[in-house]
């Protein structure tokens, strides 16, 4: 019986995860996520509306005790490697970033597309992160108009969604703030919120991803829960 337990856990470990936290934050976050990808970047007007009543309350107190629950549920899962998790992480945030950075490109679309085509093996001609995200993000950012602005990680939360045998899958929402660092800087630019998913094998090759942008409703139900944020208070 226990190892049937055992089993069942470790085959619906990201159910679990996410079910266990229902009530904070970011799950209100990756459920969206979780619609996005399935309905693509035109969300509902009532799924904005849910959005929005579920990132009432205090932001940094949610986070902070999904944190502390996700770390609590990975150790009690069998087979979940936290450190491959932590790792895996870190291949998201790198990957949101070669892919965000053609804001700043002097590059074409279809040469930026062939460029990450080149790098990233798990993309090919087919993609949708190759095209629609690229030439939707190079638009949005000026990066057509030979105008576009750098943008930083302001926000990213990334968590486990699935877990099959060696196979680990993720879904992130990423918040992106545009940096002015000078006159000639586009003065227009806007923040922008990425939703992203995907997987990692046993040896970290990443095979599997797919990267939307959050729609104007969204977006901005978004950017005006993280102004109602409380500033970090000052310590010593």
């Amino acid at each position: 019986m226990n190892e049937a337990i055992k089993d069942r856990l470790h085959q619906h470990s990201g159910k679990i995860l996410l079910g266990g936290t229902g009530a904070l934050l970011a799950l209100s976050v990756f459920t969206l996520a979780s619609d996005l990808l399935s309905n693509g970047p035109a969300a509902t007007d009532t799924q904005a509306d849910a959005l929005v009543q579920k990132l009432e309350g205090n932001l940094d107190d949610a986070k902070t005790k999904l944190a502390a629950q996700h770390a609590a549920l990975l150790a009690q899962v069998p087979g979940m490697d936290i450190e491959r998790v932590n790792r895996d992480r870190a291949t998201g945030r790198s990957l949101l970033l070669s892919l965000t950075g053609s804001s700043t490109s002097t590059r074409s679309v279809k040469e930026q597309q062939v460029l990450l085509d080149a790098r990233h093996g798990f993309l090919d001609h087919e993609s949708r992160v190759l095209t629609e995200f690229v030439p939707e993000w190079m638009t949005a950012t000026g990066a057509t108009k030979n105008a576009g602005a750098t943008y930083t990680l302001g926000d990213l939360d990334i968590d486990v969604s699935r877990v099959r045998g060696l196979n680990y899958s993720y879904t992130g929402v990423a918040q992106l703030d545009p940096v002015r660092v000078g006159p000639d800087q586009n003065s227009a630019a806007r923040g922008e919120f990425a939703v992203f998913t995907y997987s990692t094998s046993q040896d970290r090759t990443v095979t599997l991803l797919d990267v939307y942008l959050a729609s104007t409703k969204i977006r901005d139900a978004l950017a005006a829960a993280s102004k109602e944020r409380p500033s970090p208070k000052p310590t010593g």
